[in-house]
């Protein structure tokens, strides 16, 4: 339902990130802190934690559960996954824009919540691979729309009851979520699995995605819906040569960065089980670790982006992607896996707070159209880590995957390498 990798981070709020401290102490702090912390704005956190978790529980372990419980090669563990990203692309895409019509948008997140719920109450008692791979793919994928529809209220809410000042501190607070869901979701998913079995554990998913629906209706009020004000549009340089250049470079580097390390989800817990014997529950710990580093890395990198050019940072973040999937290649003790999480924080941290802006710079005055197409290379880098995983672990083995993802990487880099951006 939730992806870490399905959502970028503005320059606004990054800044908040490495502000908040101060904001929380400036002029008249007690009524800013009330209106951050309002039985609404806690209402948002909540659901935004809890929609985060659902999705830190079921995907990491959808890979295991295709390859070990249905019993299928690796090509078809990883089609179901590229029928998702496709999916994904096309739903956001056309619900999105329809629902900006919407005069509530409660109703569409439990919905989407609900078939949810189905898609989990399948896997729970289906193992047919066709079964489950179309499931996955035509409705897991639709549930996913629950997120951006939250995301889309939060909006609303703060457009209105949000002081202008701290919409970015709010919005902050609002992703910040997904970190702590992703701390504590992949652990309990593996545990839950090694212990108690898939079918407890998609019938505890199913639970909280009804709960997630419930909790949409009942935790946030109405909000009074505004028609999209008609506004004169603000004269827009059209891009140039090199621009268009450079944005094609980029696009193309930020697919490869997250396409090696969506295939690093999929394919880290069979590697560990297949190849070396550790239970994959020892996975979701791994990942926990990684998610609860991120967030000083997204400080850092927000904090580091005033004084050093965006596009060094994300080389940067492409020499620990490195680091990581050369030790996952070689490692074979549990604790150089959590080791490496350092370098999987960095790379992800600043991928993903800095990433957006990257384009952002690259088209200015077309902030719509950067978010966007940002959100897009995540969808990409799906797609391609999907048809990677299908076609190389199959006849190579996962431990594979991470040899092939440093090539990812290293092009990745050598794309970002030719890439001329301010800042």
């Amino acid at each position: 339902m939730l992806l870490k990798s399905d959502f970028g981070y503005s320059s606004a709020t990054r800044l908040s990130l490495l502000n908040s401290f101060l904001w929380f102490n400036s002029v008249n702090p007690r009524s800013s802190v009330n209106q951050l912390f309002r039985p609404v704005a806690l209402g948002i956190y909540a659901l935004f934690c809890l929609a985060g978790f659902v999705g830190a529980l079921v995907f990491p372990t959808l890979s295991v559960f295709l390859a070990k419980e249905v019993g299928v090669r690796p090509l078809l563990v990883g089609v179901p996954f590229a029928g998702v990203a496709l999916a994904s692309m096309a739903y956001n895409h056309f619900i999105g824009h329809w629902s900006d019509g919407l005069s509530d948008r409660r109703p569409l997140v439990a919905v989407c919540c609900l078939v949810g719920a189905l898609v989990c109450l399948t896997l729970a008692y289906s193992r047919n691979y066709w079964i489950v791979a179309a499931i996955v793919v035509l409705f897991l994928s639709f549930s996913m729309v629950a997120f951006s529809q939250v995301m889309a209220y939060s909006l609303d809410y703060a457009k209105d009851n949000i002081p202008e000042d701290r919409v970015p501190l709010f919005n902050a607070i609002v992703r910040a979520q997904i970190a702590i869901a992703w701390v504590a979701g992949p652990p309990a998913g593996f545990l839950l699995a090694a212990c108690m079995g898939f079918t407890f554990m998609y019938l505890l998913a199913a639970g909280m995605f009804v709960a997630v629906a419930v909790l949409s209706l009942k935790l946030l009020p109405h909000l009074k819906h505004h028609a999209p004000k008609q506004v004169e549009k603000p004269d827009v340089q059209p891009i140039s040569q090199q621009q268009k250049r450079a944005l094609i470079l980029s696009l193309i580097g930020f697919s490869l960065m997250w396409g090696a390390n969506n295939a690093y989800l999929i394919s880290f817990p069979l590697h560990l089980q297949d190849g070396l014997g550790i239970s994959t529950e020892w996975m979701g710990w791994v990942m926990g670790t990684a998610a609860g580093l991120e967030i000083p890395f997204m400080i850092l990198a927000g904090h580091y982006a005033a004084r050093i050019k965006i596009m060094t940072l994300i080389k940067v973040a492409g020499v620990a992607a490195l680091i990581l999937y050369m030790g996952v290649y070689f490692g074979t003790q549990l604790w150089q896996f959590f080791a490496l999480q350092i370098f999987n924080a960095m790379f992800i941290g600043i991928l993903a707070g800095l990433g957006v802006s990257v384009i952002q710079d690259l088209l200015p005055g077309r902030s719509g159209m950067a978010s966007g197409l940002y959100t897009n290379t995540t969808h990409m880098g799906n797609l391609l880590s999907s048809l990677l995983v299908a076609v190389v672990a199959d006849i190579y083995g996962y431990h594979q995957i991470f040899a092939v993802n440093l090539l990812i990487i290293a092009l990745a880099i050598l794309a970002f390498g030719r890439v001329k951006v301010k800042g």
